[in-house]
């Protein structure tokens, strides 16, 4: 897959999921793929609305590195967020409650 199938593939993904469980506030994720069809992307959550964009977010509470292969498993709900980092296929920087917060709202919509 390239950089832009990624991209266009969580998009869909972040899209279809409900993010008002965040409430009131800003929560902003910077992803760094790694392998076939790396590059960056970040989601912003604001109030409860998804904005998603192809780059950096210097700003980011918390970033996640994963490799392409394993976002893609995922995707396809052959494992989830807290798995993938719990046997280190996902490493967090950051803000790690953050990050689990946002594995909670996708877990819970699989």
């Amino acid at each position: 897959m390239t950089f832009d199938e990624i991209y266009a593939t969580m998009k869909t993904y972040f899209e279809q999921k409900d993010f008002e469980v965040f409430g009131q506030g800003v929560y902003s994720y910077e992803f760094d793929v790694t392998g076939e069809g790396e590059g960056k992307f970040y989601i912003e959550i604001k109030d409860g609305s998804l904005n998603m964009q192809p780059y950096d977010y210097k700003n980011s509470l918390c970033s996640f590195k994963i490799s392409s292969g394993n976002l893609c498993e995922i995707i396809n709900r052959n494992t989830t967020p807290t798995a993938a980092y719990s046997s280190g296929r996902l490493t967090i920087h950051g803000d790690v409650s953050a990050a689990f917060r946002l594995a909670d709202a996708l877990e819970m919509a699989m």
